[in-house]
């Protein structure tokens, strides 16, 4: 029964993140792309695997099937208090300081124990993410507590 409800609260985000994309207005001028084709691409592909979850969930259990486990509430409690303080750290820490912080937290709350390999690959996508938006596209990220020198 919790699969159900998980699937079908996550059809329902979905459908408000469409209906407030659509009040979001069209970007007038020669855009190619207005502010809301972004919203609208989450939102779409937020509803589709939402309606593909809910039909799994309702359909008929295979025969010889296991029962419903359930949902696994520590592990989803810990990655929605490991997103919120990186919500939090974002500004004051820097992002890719925090972000690199959040990728060894979050791999850790799924079951990693290479601390190594995650400060490694989580500094690396952090890196590679904070370049491409700040330098490259123009985007500014909060520069933190130590700052890049590239």
């Amino acid at each position: 029964m919790s699969t159900r409800l998980v699937s079908a609260g996550f059809l329902a985000v979905a459908l408000v993140v469409l209906a407030q994309a659509f009040m979001i207005p069209d970007g007038g001028g020669y855009q190619a792309v207005g502010p809301r084709a972004f919203p609208l691409l989450v939102g779409l592909g937020m509803a589709v695997v939402a309606v593909i979850g809910v039909v799994q969930a309702f359909r008929e259990p295979v025969a010889g099937g296991g029962e419903d486990e359930g949902v696994h509430w520590r592990p989803v409690l810990l990655l929605i208090g490991t997103l919120a303080l990186y919500a939090a750290l974002l500004a004051p820490v820097g992002y890719w300081q925090a972000t690199t912080l959040f990728f060894v937290a979050v791999a850790r709350v799924l079951g990693s124990r290479k601390l190594v390999r995650d400060l490694v690959v989580g500094l690396l996508l952090a890196l590679a993410t904070y370049l491409l938006f700040d330098r490259v596209l123009g985007i500014t990220l909060p520069p933190g507590l130590i700052r890049l020198a590239i």
